[in-house]
């Protein structure tokens, strides 16, 4: 790992305790620990306090608070085998009462959504069916090109769940709307010229959606999101973002696949940049 990347776990870990500590609310707190995990870290490196307040905030009925906090403490205890049956009571919940219309909203009476339903199809692949996964490819056609971040969840969870879209060249004009939304400075927003600008949230999904396409067309936009990343990260190791610790999870995620990425792609990207 970069020195970038080893200045965000210590601070993400850091964070965590001291959150853990002043009592945050542990949804916070699994989610970082979740991110912190599928960059890398060992489930050993992580307080054992946050797995037994993850177990203590989960209800009789098998779920969290809602649909995202379940599907972020439902990949964090898939690092500990020896929370299965745990594990499993959530994913029944989680499967369950979200309405005749397939797909996620982040409580069980939201409305289901892109971003909600991506995520859970990318991180936890098991609950996919064709009936959730169509309905996704069918909404991102009516929102198709609209925000960064619908785009890069839409590809994620095609990916995670080895789905062929049935229209045609779907994932390849999403693909190439997303590289074309990137900002000058490598960054990316909602979209294109947002007047807020780019945030390392939107560009951490964005890298992450076009790295798992393996195509080298996207390497050189791969590696300007990475240098956008690593030139906007803070002394401390996190980004400016309204919830620090969600945007450094992001961040590191992006970071840490990225550099496996652009290492293994070292001399596509070198002949890119030949005159």
């Amino acid at each position: 790992m970069s020195v970038y990347s080893n200045k965000t776990i210590l601070s993400l870990l850091n964070m965590i305790n001291e959150m853990l500590r002043k009592n945050i609310e542990i949804s916070r707190i699994t989610k970082a620990a979740s991110l912190l995990l599928l960059s890398g870290l060992s489930p050993y490196d992580i307080n054992i306090k946050i797995i037994n307040n993850c177990l203590d905030s989960q209800r009789p009925d098998g779920g969290f608070i809602g649909n995202t906090d379940t599907i972020w403490n439902v990949n964090l205890l898939g690092f500990y085998p020896e929370f299965f049956t745990q594990r499993e009571k959530a994913l029944l919940w989680l499967k369950s009462f979200n309405g005749e219309e397939p797909g996620y909203g982040r409580s069980k009476r939201d409305m289901h959504r892109i971003p909600v339903t991506g995520l859970a199809l990318y991180l936890l692949p098991e609950i996919a069916d064709e009936k959730t996964l169509m309905w996704l490819e069918d909404t991102w056609l009516k929102e198709k090109n609209s925000l960064t971040y619908k785009a890069a969840y839409t590809l994620l969870a095609f990916n995670s769940c080895s789905y062929i879209p049935y229209t045609k060249n779907l994932v390849q004009d999403t693909c190439s709307w997303l590289a074309s939304q990137q900002q000058v400075s490598g960054g990316f927003a909602p979209w294109l010229d947002h007047p807020v600008g780019e945030n390392v949230y939107c560009t951490a999904v964005a890298m992450l959606a076009l790295i798992c396409q393996n195509d080298t067309k996207l390497t050189s936009v791969i590696y300007k999101a990475y240098d956008y990343l690593c030139s906007s990260q803070l002394k401390s190791g996190v980004w400016p973002y309204h919830e620090i610790e969600d945007g450094a999870g992001w961040g590191l995620l992006a970071l840490t696949k990225g550099e496996i990425y652009l290492e293994e792609n070292y001399e596509n990207l070198v002949s890119v940049s030949r005159p």
